[in-house]
């Protein structure tokens, strides 16, 4: 006895089941290398399957960098590789949910068909016209044309007159179509025509970035734990079950500021910092510079444990962070643990003094001490990195415990700190440290240089002193780092001070060079320091 279904509009029209066709997800990513600059390195493997000696990518071709797209045959049988626009054919099944679909799924099936007010015809469904002369889909469905058999005569008629299907035997849910579109496509071609081939890819490519962001919990005066972990944003593709370096340094893709041409369709030219990078927290930045050029130097490591599952080594003089098996799907956003870890701090309080100038009229015959409130003191904590692995620049979120609760204190930079350096972090303003500056012409070499023998502009040698007064009206001593910018020839200074000259690349005639006077202060207590230099003054005579 055959079965029968009667199957209602309802009931399709609740169906939402998609056959999508096969991706060419052969290669899968072994491993990817962000930086942070928004640029990504993939490594991709895996076993091909050719048809006729080549394999053909279409949907998952990298939007790779120029220089650096990379495609190895293991078994060293690569011819070459192609990349071209044409038509690709493609099959898909999709539930049939309208009355055309369901016939034209089951054309040649024994059915009843109800039409009209009460015909009812039995037979089976012999064509479903959807396509004009020119074979282009027509545009409404009232235009289709069904194409119906019965025991006696062939019918014609428009789908919307189809009130319900009875079917006689089981019918097909699912209707296959072809479609024909074009597409880019990418051919690895091989020397032989082996059924399958191991085949790897690398390459650099734009749209995936990370940020660092510290957590800092204070434990004592001179203990904290340091918390690293690395925010990703992706907008690449998708990221399933691969290692993932996070790169410490400033990376130097030179050309990488386009698309391979292999990749490039559109011959369109992209950047290579995209709307990610946003460069916020870059190593290339001047804070990567290691203040007042201490002796401290940048020790590489090799395969150190950082807790969490997570490792990490140096490699010329970039460092990666690896986090295993990570999975984040294209425009996606993660947060990973990177390691966390206890830590030597002291605690500092910083004030930077404005910089002098060469200007004919900033030198007075007089001390002038400026007010107070424009030398504010800032509370910072000094922290040392006694690890095996440097830390990247990144913004820093710095928390107490006290009393079982978690207290909010600052949020700073941690700027980048070499193994064995040391980097500072604002906490807060501090309102119990008054700090006072001026500073006095005390002599004066007049005409020593001549700007241009065609003007009357000359140079002086001008040899200035300098006092900065600090009153204490906290109840303990503290350390404090007086710093200041210095441009002219440092000469002497009563408190020990730390130098480190910058790169003069603005021609001036006078030095330029950072200072820091790092010393300590009691409750209560005055401190006054006095130091000289000499700098050359323009004046026209």
């Amino acid at each position: 006895m055959k079965t029968r279904f009667i199957l209602l509009w309802v009931v399709f029209l609740s169906a939402n089941l998609t056959w999508a066709q096969e991706k060419d997800n052969a290669l899968k990513t072994k491993s990817v290398s962000i930086f942070k600059n928004g640029t990504a390195f993939f490594i991709k493997e895996g076993t091909v399957k050719p048809k006729d000696g080549s394999y053909i990518m279409t949907d998952n071709i990298p939007r790779a960098l120029f220089g650096t797209f990379w495609i190895h045959s293991p078994n060293k049988e690569l011819k070459h590789v192609t990349s071209y626009n044409d038509q690709v054919t493609t099959k898909t099944e999709n539930v049939a949910i309208s009355f055309i679909d369901l016939l034209e799924a089951n054309k040649g099936k024994k059915m009843k068909i109800h039409i009209g007010k009460d015909e009812v015809y039995e037979g089976t469904t012999e064509e479903v016209i959807m396509k004009d002369s020119d074979g282009n889909e027509k545009r409404f469905i009232n235009q289709s044309v069904i194409v119906f058999k019965t025991n006696s005569q062939w019918l014609s008629f428009s789908p919307v007159e189809i009130r319900r299907i009875e079917f006689l035997e089981k019918p097909n849910q699912l209707l296959e179509k072809e479609t024909t579109t074009n597409k880019n496509i990418l051919s690895v071609d091989f020397t032989t025509k082996r059924s399958e081939q191991p085949l790897e890819m690398m390459y650099l490519e734009n749209g995936l970035n990370w940020v660092p962001t510290y957590l800092i919990e204070l434990k004592s005066d001179t203990k904290a734990k340091l918390s690293l972990r690395a925010e990703v944003t992706n907008g690449a593709e998708d990221i399933e079950g691969a290692d993932v370096n996070f790169v410490v340094g400033i990376p130097n893709f030179r050309y990488a500021n386009r698309l391979s041409s292999l990749v490039d369709f559109l011959g369109m030219i992209y950047p290579t910092n995209n709307i990610y990078a946003g460069n916020n927290f870059s190593n290339s930045l001047t804070t990567q510079r290691l203040d007042y050029a201490l002796e401290e130097a940048t020790v590489t490591a090799t395969g150190t444990p950082m807790g969490n599952g997570v490792t990490g080594d140096g490699d010329e003089d970039l460092y990666f962070y690896n986090v295993k098996n990570i999975n984040l799907k294209n425009g996606g956003r993660g947060q990973y643990p990177v390691f966390s870890e206890d830590i030597e701090i002291a605690h500092i309080y910083e004030c930077n003094l404005a910089q002098n100038s060469a200007a004919a009229n900033y030198y007075q015959k007089d001390f002038l001490f400026t007010p107070d409130n424009q030398n504010p003191v800032f509370h910072s904590i000094k922290v040392n990195n006694n690890l095996e692995f440097p830390w990247t620049t990144g913004s820093a979120m710095v928390v107490s415990e006290k009393s079982g609760t978690t207290r909010p204190i600052s949020q700073d930079m941690l700027n980048y700190t070499p193994i064995k350096g040391h980097s500072y972090v604002k906490l807060t303003e501090s309102p119990d440290i008054k700090v006072k500056h001026a500073e006095k012409e005390i002599a004066r070499e007049q005409k020593v240089r001549r700007v241009n023998t065609n003007n009357r502009y000359y140079y002086d040698l001008v040899t200035v002193e300098g006092k900065i007064k600090v009153k204490s009206y906290k109840d303990k001593k503290v350390d404090l780092n007086l710093k200041r910018m210095i441009y002219g020839d440092l000469q002497e200074t009563d408190v020990k001070w730390l130098k480190a000259e910058r790169v003069n690349r603005t021609g001036d005639i006078n030095k330029i060079t950072d200072v820091c006077w790092e010393t300590s202060i009691s409750g209560g207590e005055e401190l006054e320091i006095t130091y000289t230099y000499k700098v050359y003054v323009q004046v026209y005579y």
